[in-house]
């Protein structure tokens, strides 16, 4: 049976090997958490900044289809509609467009001469509006683009899944969410802030400087989580093995070398 003193010796040679071999195991699960961390948010702020690129790009054919045929407010509905249907036919993203004059709309691509109304409250920075409201489709939101030039105006009219596809082409988990003033669209649906899918880790916004509105970008909660896990899973024995081989080179220098007789 070994004397106290050199049980407690060895008991405090192992706790220093211990010790010492734990160290680069846990230095290496610091800098993988940093890591994982770290894409996590870099992918956010690339996929809003690609976000607004895409999106932008919308709005500019959509801007573009407006401007064509700005110069034709003013004229009867029933000489220029066949015009009207030629230009929104050239542009897929474009379902309607509707001619405004002194804020009423009095011809349209779809229902042709019209008398309504348009409330440029109603607009987000006077351009924008999302209506979850139209009686075409029901299920399915649609975009209104409004170009102003008093008294004359356009309005280009698009389904929102024109911004849900290009929102579904990002990956890696990440939400992706268009806000409107107080109304959100995502890449599954529509909807108030309280019914955005949970974005809060990593989150990041950005504000597009042509047309005011802004895109939400985030994981959703337990998403570091799960990451940070399968990359430990994927790890752990390569740094496992580091801290053995750093034990056994730390015993061997520190006391198998001292036990050796002069």
């Amino acid at each position: 049976m070994a004397p106290p003193r050199l049980a407690g010796r060895s008991l405090l040679e192992f706790l220093i090997t211990l010790l010492i071999g734990l160290a680069p195991v846990a230095c290496g699960l610091l800098v993988l958490a940093l890591q994982v961390e770290r894409k996590q948010e870099e992918t956010a702020e690339v996929s809003v900044v690609e976000a607004i690129y895409a999106i932008d790009r919308v709005f500019d054919a959509m801007h573009g289809s407006s401007n064509a045929v700005l110069g034709l407010v003013g004229q009867p509905c029933e000489k220029i509609l066949p015009t009207l249907r030629q230009e929104a036919l050239r542009q897929p993203s474009v379902r309607s467009l509707v001619l405004t004059r002194e804020n009423r709309a009095y011809c349209s691509t779809l229902l042709g001469s019209i008398d309504t109304a348009i409330d440029p409250g109603s607009y987000f920075n006077q351009r924008l509006r999302l209506d979850s409201r139209n009686e075409i489709t029901p299920d399915m939101p649609v975009l209104h683009y409004r170009l102003q030039e008093y008294p004359m105006g356009v309005i280009a009219i698009s389904d929102a899944r024109s911004l849900q596809t290009e929102l579904q082409g990002f990956k890696n988990a990440i939400v992706l969410a268009l806000q409107f003033g107080s109304d959100f669209v995502w890449a599954t649906g529509s909807g108030s802030a309280k019914q955005v899918p949970n974005h809060e880790e990593n989150s990041q916004r950005m504000v597009s400087e042509k047309y005011g509105y802004t895109a939400h970008a985030g994981y959703p909660d337990g998403h570091t989580r799960k990451m940070l896990s399968q990359a430990m899973a994927s790890t752990a024995p390569s740094l496992l093995l580091v801290g053995i081989i750093t034990s056994a080179v730390a015993y061997w220098g520190l006391f198998r070398q001292r036990r050796k007789p002069a």
